[in-house]
This record gives structure tokens, sequence and C-alpha cells, in this order.
């Protein structure tokens, strides 16, 4: 006899089955599909006129039309309370013109946008000698392709631009999931570099281009969306998990693990400080931790889907909405996590901090020292001087080399 306890997750499962045959029950219904062939014998005739030319330009066909059309109509004439349908995988959306969801294809312009914004952040305030200044490049480049094809997605669904716009927002998950490895393992930090670098790169690559291979094995109009949603998942799973466990890294001792003689311990977020120990602590910390959290609780857009309101703005152009401030803060963390980082090994490896006063003793100059006249030499600060505020005394701020003049 089943309990009253087992009946919650017996009817979540029966829920989580029946979404695949939902999916599309609009398409299937009787009375669609003798509208759709009522419209493609009116008006998709050779000897009928044709759709007007707008639409023509951007590929759409009669039939398609037909089943725009259609699709309204029946949802025209659902009963109040009555379940709404989906076609061929899609909600009966209003098109702007050409443009099937406008309201998609603005959040991800809105997307687009603030990752450009992000690569000007980027290039203004990280110097060029960082190490991780080019993957974050990379990274800012690989999510401006994926709103590109978002976009793209959004304003004529075809199997082409469907697997594209797929393909790119797998690419942004993976290299996401490949930055965290890289930084906070320390395969690549703003001054070095780790031989383990090029190998995980090359496993991680390897990987996605396994998925895509297997992607790319069915034909045009068939797509394992089950096994595409799973693998992106796990990739996003691991990426969050390991955000989470480096914020948690300045609270709480991970344990020590040996392997073969060797005792691994978790990196520390900014060697060779004690995350744990060091005041104050980089003021970006909690960042990663929040935002994983704030991603997870808008994701869920994704996975409760519902009609659209007005048929205009569904739960997936929601969850583009919220991607737009998860990505400014993103953003922000990441540059200023680079720079903190930098500072914190710069100043290790200067021995007195990030930021160096020039001292006026000229008879330093026979020890390498520098005499008044020469130009102060710019460091990068590390994160307890940043946390100090703007007033940092008579320091230099860094930035470019500064020039000498000449000797006539």
């Amino acid at each position: 006899m089943i309990r009253r306890n087992d009946l919650l997750p017996i009817l979540l499962t029966f829920i989580l089955l029946a979404i695949p045959i939902l999916a599309s029950s609009g398409d299937r219904n009787p009375t669609f599909q003798h509208c759709l062939k009522g419209c493609q014998l009116t008006y998709c005739e050779p000897h009928q006129p044709p759709i007007p030319k707008y639409l023509r330009m951007f590929g759409w066909t009669c039939k398609e039309n037909c089943a725009y059309e259609c699709g309204h109509t029946f949802t025209d004439n659902i009963r109040p309370g009555s379940k709404n349908h989906q076609f061929y995988g899609k909600w009966a959306f209003y098109r702007l013109g050409p443009f099937q969801e406008p309201f998609s294809i603005l959040m991800s312009i809105g997307n687009f946008y603030v990752n450009f914004k992000g690569l000007e952040q980027l290039r203004r305030r990280v110097r060029k000698e960082n190490g991780l200044r080019n993957w974050l490049v990379a990274l800012a480049f690989v999510q401006m392709n994926t709103w590109i094809w978002s976009s793209v997605f959004h304003a004529r669904d075809t199997p082409n631009t469907e697997r594209m716009d797929y393909f790119s927002a797998t690419l942004t998950i993976s290299f996401t999931l490949l930055y965290s490895i890289i930084r906070i393992f320390h395969l690549q930090t703003p001054i070095s570099s780790s031989k383990y670098l090029f190998p995980v790169s090359a496993i991680i690559g390897f990987i996605v281009l396994g998925h895509f291979t297997y992607l790319l094995s069915f034909p045009k109009g068939q797509f394992p969306y089950g096994y595409h949603t799973k693998f992106n998942l796990l990739l996003a799973a691991i990426h969050n998990l390991l955000w989470i466990s480096w914020s948690l890294s300045f609270q709480f001792p991970f344990p020590k693990m040996t392997f073969l003689g060797k005792t691994y311990t978790y990196p520390k977020p900014y060697p060779p400080n004690d995350p744990k120990t060091t005041e104050p602590k980089p003021s970006e910390y909690n960042t990663p931790l929040i935002l994983v959290l704030l991603t997870t609780l808008a994701m869920s857009f994704e996975l409760f889907d519902f009609a659209p309101v007005g048929r205009v703005i569904d739960a997936h152009s929601l969850w583009h909405f919220f991607t737009i401030p998860l990505t400014i803060a993103w953003w922000h963390f990441m540059v200023t996590d680079a720079i903190e980082l930098e500072g914190s090994l710069l100043s290790t490896r200067g021995g007195h901090g990030a930021y160096t006063a020039v001292s006026d003793d000229k008879s330093e100059g026979n020890e390498g020292g520098r005499g008044e006249s020469d130009p102060p030499v710019p460091r990068t600060p590390n994160f307890a001087q940043l946390a100090a505020g703007p007033r940092l005394g008579n320091l230099y701020s860094p930035g470019k080399s500064p020039k000498l003049e000449k000797p006539e």
C-alpha cells in the first residue's frame, strides 16, 4: 500500500514525465489540424497571392504562416479556465513584424550589451600584464556570441538557428566552468601559469566537442532536448559548487586529503594570505555565493514554464531578463577579483605591499634604488589596501608606466 508521505514524490514524477507529452498538445489537436489544412488549401496554392514580402524576407513560408494564424485562432477560442496549449513545442506568441518572440529578443540584446560593457570595464581596469585578463576577454566574446545567436533564434526559430543557439549556450556554460577551475585552482594566476593549464583546458574542450558531435548525429528537426539539458545542468552545477566552496573557504577550514604520499588542500583564494585570518577580507568574497543562489532562483523560470502573459512575456523571456543584472554583478566580481589577486601576489613578491612609495634617499641609488628625480613604479594594490577605500595616503595608483623624456 502506498503511504501518504509517498504520494508527493509520485505525483511530481508523473508531472515531470507528462511535460514532454503536453509540450505540443496543441498541434496534435484535431481542431488545429482542421484549421491548418483549410488554411493551406485556401492560401498556399500556387495561384494564390504570396504572403507579405517582409515575412518572405525572413524565411517564412505560407505553411508556417498558416500554423501561426491557426495557433492564435485556436488559443482565442480556449474557454476561460481551460489549459493553454503549445504548438510544435512553443507557445502562441504575437510576433512583431517577422520576429517571433520580440520580448525575448529585447532581453537577449540587453544581455549582449551588459557583456560588452563588462568587456569595456575589464580592459579599463585590469592591466595587460595580468594573466587572467586574456581569459576574461575570451569569456566576454564567448558570451556576446551566445546572445547574438539567442537574438537570432528568438527572431526566427528554424532547425539551424535552434542548433546555433543551443551550441552557443553550451559554449558559454563550459567556458565559465573552465574559467572557474583555472581561477580557483590557480592553473592561471595574474603572474604565473600551471603545467596543468593546457591539459585541463583540452579535457573540457574534448568533452564539449564530443557533446556537439553527438548532437549533430541527429537529423535536423530531431533534437535530444532532454540529454542536452542534462549535460548543461551538470556543467552548471559543477561551476556553482566550485564558486560556493570558494566563498565558504573564507569562513570554514576544508579537510586535507593525502594521496600517494602528497597532501592536497583546497587552494587559498588569495595566496599566500590565509583567508580565515587575514583582515579585512576581500570586498567580494561573498559575491559568488550570493550570485549562485540568485541565479538558481532565477532559473526556476526555466523549470516552471507558463503560458505567455499577453502572448508576449513567458517564463523563458523572464529568465533572460533576470540574467541582465546577474551578468552585471558577475563582471564586477570577476574584474575586481582579478585585480585583488594580482595585488596579493605582487605584495608577497615585493615583500612590502602592493603600493610602494619611492624613497627620497639618494644614497639608495648605489644599491639599485632610485633617485629623487626618477619616476615612481606603479604597483597593483592588494585586497587589504583596496578595502581601505580611496584614501591611500601618499601612494601611487597603478596604471601605465610613466613616460621618460629622451635625453637631448
